[in-house]
């Protein structure tokens, strides 16, 4: 099989042995300049959705590049959008959108029609991200505090961070969980961002490449990822931060904060980035690279241990996983074919079917 004969080994980062898994790409669609790096992929494993900035719409494709739904639009009415923050597949093929600005989730089938909406309940209605599918409940994590004195103390610090479980149909918490106390020593940073996992305990993302696991009986494991240097952004990393930094108003974009951002190693993974699968592993998409080929490392947190790194085309923004399928929100690597220099975005869809 094509995916047995992708099977590499390496060396990088510690001195540790890693797997490298190289995919087949089995579909792909081209995108909207405009879209975010907002993903979901649908429970049919053949379409996915993604939002278009500018005119707050959410786009559907399938696998073979044909629309499937186009629905959403600015305002405040059934259906519309303040802001699309989240996308999120549901188990019955719908998607989540998840809008900050109208604190609200609405549930959509991907030919646009509205299924329901929801307003998010007082207590995870900052920053609520989805961590898992979606059913007649979404779970996921919210910042609860914003007590810096908390923040400094990390994890399990009583009430930074939460995990949430609510009601679709009420709009009520039926399962509220604050973070664990991490037992972890990582020199450069203390751990605070955390995700529960779909079959219990944590997994946590730290600095310098580590991840740590905390069990549902709260054993700490800490991972270093095996593919993870102090890799420098590249030309392209620094004129993406540089219009990203012009985009939000934001002032110094050379001089000292150029050159700080110059000269100071990529993180280890993107922001808010991580997904869980149904095998309850763990995928954190990489800033390794992210050139012509971009790099997902995947951990299986009951075991605390690194599974492969996978490899696809161009640079990662955005991905989800369902079943068999990987899908990945990609920015082309620009050519002087390209509108105005923008490079050109897609979903690529891959087969990771029988891995093991």
């Amino acid at each position: 099989m094509a995916l047995a004969a992708a099977l590499a080994w390496g060396c990088q980062g510690d001195d540790a042995a890693f797997r490298t898994l190289v995919p087949d790409r089995v579909g792909t669609a081209e995108l909207p300049f405009d879209t975010r790096g907002l993903i979901a992929l649908l429970a049919d494993e053949t379409t996915a959705c993604v939002s278009e900035d500018y005119e707050y719409r959410v786009h559907c494709f399938d696998r073979g590049g044909e629309v499937v739904g186009v629905f959403g639009g600015e305002g405040e009415g059934p259906g519309e959008f303040d802001m699309t923050n989240v996308l999120v597949g549901g188990h019955d093929g719908t998607v989540g959108v998840l809008d900050f600005g109208l604190n609200r989730f609405s549930v959509f089938e991907p030919s646009g029609a509205l299924v329901t909406e929801m307003l998010l309940p007082g207590a995870a209605a900052a920053d609520f991200i989805p961590v898992w599918r979606f059913g007649e409940s979404v779970a996921g994590v919210a910042i609860t505090t914003f007590d810096f004195a908390l923040f400094e103390t990390g994890a399990g610090s009583g009430g930074f961070m939460s995990m949430f479980e609510i009601d679709i149909a009420s709009g009520t918490v039926v399962r509220q969980e604050e973070l664990p106390p991490v037992d972890a020593e990582i020199e450069c940073e203390k751990v605070h961002y955390g995700f529960p996992g779909p079959g219990g305990g944590w997994v946590f993302t730290a600095c310098g490449g580590h991840v740590v696991f905390v069990s549902p009986g709260g054993e700490t494991t800490v991972v270093r990822a095996p593919t993870y240097t102090d890799e420098l952004p590249s030309e392209r990393d620094i004129a993406a931060w540089t219009e990203s930094r012009r985009a939000r108003g934001r002032a110094g974009v050379g001089g000292e904060a150029l050159e700080q951002f110059r000269n100071t190693p990529k993180e280890y993974h993107l922001s808010w980035s991580e997904k869980f699968d149904d095998q309850g592993r763990f995928w954190i998409a990489t800033e390794r690279d992210r050139d012509e080929f971009s790099w997902l490392d995947v951990y299986v947190p009951r075991e605390g241990t690194f599974f492969a790194s996978v490899r696809v085309h161009d640079r990662v923004l955005g991905f989800d996983v369902a079943g068999s399928t990987l899908a990945v929100l990609v920015e082309r690597t620009p050519t002087p074919d390209d509108p105005e220099g923008i490079p050109a975005r897609a979903v690529d869809w891959y087969d990771i079917g029988g891995w093991r």
